[in-house]
């Protein structure tokens, strides 16, 4: 059987990332895998062929891309779309579907999250990837659009058939096909090298808090065991950096430990992971440092954490604040996710987190323009009050393609506002000194760099108007 993977270019080339959970634009020149098809990757069997058409990453025309889509002559097809370039997304898909109307086409996109857009894309596929976990490839090569077929992780109708709770799933899984997804194209923005691989111990979320898409999806955990065979794979074909994909690294206590003991003994990986202060053990951190993490990302979110209870998000100062100090103390570096202009905030509350950013002991700030991302809360007050006509897409966190704003601030207004929290953040002399001081190579220098001038250029407006 041969199966392609299929990622469509990106209008003006823009770095968008399309997920199950959350499609968006990059806030610099980085460009993650396409992790929900490295997983798809993991489940062919060894007589199986996987072709990895990737439009964005590698920069490919419209003729270059349709040419290796009909060269590939696939048995089963995997389109990536996403809710930050909807409209063009959607025409590759149609195009690329008229090529092979016989082949089975199956779609991922976080859009696919809301009832409405799957009843439209199922029309035009024979299912929506909800969980690429459970997926039964040699089943869903025989599917039929229309003929109500049932598979295992796959939306076929429009029923809620995927999504289960909370409970997380544990599974055994196989290796991805890494070498696939081993291109100059994929950057990851705090890694010390150029050359990565994306690892996932667990996908989906165990948390709820509702201005996120992820609130949406269960938990898929990874026997520690499978994750070892994986790093053995990524250790021989020389891969040394790594990013651990999950949505908050840590979740599985009697997979995460000897995961970590291990790798501490047999590798020396560098990586980076995303990480949530509720799970803050002293002992974790130090294990995940000896293991080789040097570079977190947590979300932070807002200076007020009281407010956020009203969006289910949980988090005590005092307990991010000790992570933070214990995190310095170990050398690993920390990039914060800020959230601004969620609904209730004022201009002052924004200017309150900003201030916060800037007094805490943070490598990195990412701060995002709350959106009406698909499944949220935010989405889901937008659409009652008519603002989210069907098709009006293209809201990310980078906010430069379309905002919506709140009832207390416009959009131009949190556009200013973001564009001085990265001048206040990252301009800072004693700033600049402390990433001087954590730059490991001249490799990790230069990536740094491009990322800081990327950041800039898409951050950065002298022509805004004041907030």
């Amino acid at each position: 059987m041969k199966i392609l993977l299929a990622v469509p270019p990106s209008p003006n080339h823009r770095r968008i990332i399309r997920m199950i959970d959350c499609s968006h634009e990059a806030k610099a020149s980085y460009l993650w895998h396409p992790n929900d098809f490295l997983i798809i990757s993991s489940l062919c069997g060894p007589g199986d062929e996987c072709v990895l058409v990737e439009g964005t990453a590698d920069s490919l025309s419209d003729e270059a891309f349709f040419g290796r889509v009909k060269d590939a002559k696939p048995d089963i097809i995997f389109f990536a779309l996403s809710s930050a370039g909807w409209e063009t997304d959607l025409k590759y898909y149609r195009k690329t579907r008229g090529l092979y109307p016989h082949t089975p086409h199956f779609v991922i996109a976080d859009l696919f999250i809301e009832k409405e857009y799957r009843e439209f894309i199922l029309r035009e596929c024979e299912g929506i990837v909800g969980n690429p976990y459970l997926l039964d490839l040699k089943a869903m090569s025989a599917a039929k659009r229309g003929h109500g077929d049932k598979f295992p992780g796959v939306y076929t109708h429009h029923e809620d058939t995927i999504y289960k709770g909370k409970q997380a799933v544990h599974l055994r899984t196989a290796s991805p096909r890494h070498e696939l997804f081993l291109r100059p194209g994929y950057r990851f923005p705090f890694a010390l090298r150029h050359k990565f691989a994306s690892v996932t111990t667990m996908w989906g979320c165990p948390f709820t808090c509702s201005y996120c898409t992820d609130s949406k999806l269960q938990p898929v955990v990874r026997h520690h065991e499978d994750i070892l065979a994986e790093l053995d794979r990524l250790h021989r074909i020389g891969v040394k950096e790594l990013f651990f994909t999950d949505k908050t690294f840590g979740f599985s206590e009697s997979d995460v430990y000897p995961l970590l003991e291990a790798m501490a003994k047999k590798y020396r990986f560098d990586w980076c992971c995303y990480f949530h202060p509720q799970l803050y053990r002293p002992k974790l951190l130090e294990m995940m440092k000896a293991a080789g993490c040097h570079s977190m990302i947590v979300g932070i979110d807002s200076a007020n954490m009281d407010s956020l209870k009203q969006y289910s998000r949980s988090l005590a100062k005092s307990r991010l604040e000790e992570f933070l100090a214990k995190a310095n103390e170990l050398r690993i570096s920390i990039c914060a996710d800020f959230i601004i202009g969620l609904p209730h905030e004022t201009e002052d509350d924004v200017k309150r987190t900003i201030d916060y950013a800037l007094s805490l002991p943070l490598d990195f700030a990412s701060f995002n323009i709350a959106a009406p991302l698909p499944g949220s809360e935010i989405r889901a007050k937008a659409k009652e009050k008519n603002l989210l006509p069907f098709g009006n897409e293209g809201f990310d966190t980078l906010g430069t393609n379309a905002m919506l704003g709140n009832q207390n601030l416009h959009a131009d207004s949190l556009r200013r506002l973001r564009h001085d929290a990265i001048l206040s953040f990252y301009l800072r002399p004693s700033y600049i000194l402390r990433r001087l001081g954590r730059t490991r190579s001249p490799g990790h220098f230069w990536n740094q760099f491009l990322q800081m001038l990327a950041l800039f250029r898409k951050g950065i407006d002298p022509n805004l108007p004041p907030a």
